[in-house]
């Protein structure tokens, strides 16, 4: 088990750090739209335990192009004074005193999610290409996208100019 480092006495404050951090971070990724869009729409929610030595859960969610949704799950112990999460590969809980060092976490699955939504939208495209569709078709498809009322389902004006040339790349290669 990792050592647990002790940010303070008083769980409700590590508690509070860890709150204030993810607030800002998630307000980073949010103006202007685009840039909310280019990040799934990343919000969070913090549901707190009724009682002292409670658990706390923050969920943190954000979604990929066409819709789909991902959510990282942070609970803390005020008990024991501990975050835990999954580790990256999902094999295993990572456990921590330390907010900040949870904040940092989120920071990083947060800086690789445009990457993860043109992966998505890359996806996409090559099963519209399996199916049989025209390049109209893709076309129509990515203008749906790009007007899709959910918001973290949408696609920014970048990933549609990736998204086009990747079908015109894509189609031309299917031809050749």
């Amino acid at each position: 088990m990792p050592e647990v480092v002790a940010v303070s006495s008083n769980g409700k404050e590590a508690l509070e750090i860890f709150e204030q951090g993810l607030e800002d971070l998630i307000r980073s990724c949010r103006q202007p739209t685009e840039k909310r869009i280019r990040y799934g729409n990343l919000r969070s929610e913090i549901s707190r335990g009724a009682g002292n030595g409670e658990v706390a859960n923050a969920a943190v969610v954000y979604e990929t192009p066409g819709g789909s949704t991902t959510q990282i799950n942070i609970t803390y112990d005020e008990s024991e004074g501990t975050f835990s999460y999954l580790s990256d590969d999902l094999d295993e809980t990572v456990v921590c005193g330390d907010p900040l060092e949870v904040v940092a976490m989120v920071r990083r699955h947060a800086q690789r999610i445009p990457e993860k939504r043109m992966h998505a939208l890359f996806d996409a495209i090559d099963i519209w290409m399996s199916e049989g569709k025209s390049r109209r078709e893709m076309f129509s498809e990515m203008n749906k996208l790009l007007q899709n009322e959910f918001l973290g389902g949408r696609i920014t004006t970048e990933e549609l100019k990736a998204g086009i040339q990747h079908i015109v790349r894509e189609h031309n290669r299917s031809r050749g």
